[in-house]
């Protein structure tokens, strides 16, 4: 007993000593992790027409990140291919200029002078050199009012902070985007809209009731099509003469996941 309390002792004071000791040996840094290696499992997909054979010949991650770090519609236009669409789990799929037009229509960047979509943790897709992934956190005060149709409301003045999503851009050969992707929010217990995400999120800061918004839901799926119909509310997806030929799914805003390979 005498023994292994001496020993004890001993250990402690050489830790002690150790960290008393500015010439004492550095511990060698953590290990980073690589990722995974390529997937083993070969498939086929419609969207491998955004794999490509030749590896980037520019820095996709340093231009995602300049692509993320964007404030304004102006800065971004440079980003997008001619044949750009983007994604989300209830709207698209939908052109840039439509993207623009709706959130102008809403007003948002003006309801949010000083939004900030915070973006951190990109990565490169192990199974596709020409893809990165990123998280968002959006933070905001909306300190101007918000068009819904014809509703004008009044700003809430109240300071949000949205769940973390995840984004990704798919790049092509000549550094543009032909595709991006936003995620539902990964912890709907996180921020304060109540886990909405994304525009709707920024809806609801600013006293829009946000309602059932998941995919499948038959009453979205038909308020949808009415607004996509009427007009006047934002595009939830592009007109189908503006949805570029590669984007083979027939699946619109809230509907379900369709199977194009199949087709």
């Amino acid at each position: 007993m005498r023994q292994s309390i001496y020993y004890t002792a001993l250990v402690g004071c050489a830790l002690s000593s150790d960290a008393l000791n500015v010439f004492a040996p550095l511990k060698p840094p953590s290990k980073t992790y690589a990722g995974p290696p390529p997937s083993k499992v070969n498939t086929e997909s419609w969207l491998d027409v955004l794999q490509y054979d030749e590896p980037p010949k520019f820095d996709v991650l340093a231009k995602s990140i300049e692509f993320a770090n964007c404030k304004t519609f102006d800065e971004i236009g440079d980003f997008f291919a001619e044949d750009y669409v983007f994604r989300g789990p209830i709207i698209g799929p939908i052109t840039s200029d439509d993207v623009r037009n709706a959130q102008e229509g809403f007003n948002i960047q003006n309801a949010y002078p000083n939004l900030e979509t915070r973006p951190f943790g990109f990565t490169i897709d192990p199974d596709n050199a020409y893809r990165c992934y990123w998280f968002e956190r959006w933070e905001g005060t909306n300190t101007e009012g918000v068009k819904l149709g014809p509703m004008d409301l009044p700003p809430t003045n109240n300071d949000i902070k949205l769940p973390t999503h995840i984004m990704s851009a798919n790049w092509t050969p000549e550094g543009k985007i032909k595709y991006a992707c936003l995620s539902n929010p990964l912890d709907r217990f996180e921020g304060t809209t109540n886990g909405a995400g994304a525009v709707f999120g920024l809806l609801v800061g600013a006293g829009v009731q946000s309602g059932n918004v998941s995919v499948g839901s038959s009453a979205l799926r038909f308020q949808q099509r009415l607004f996509h119909a009427i007009g006047g509310f934002g595009r939830n997806w592009s007109v189908e003469e503006k949805i570029p030929k590669w984007w083979k799914s027939k699946a619109r805003g809230a509907d379900p996941n369709d199977n194009p390979n199949d087709m």
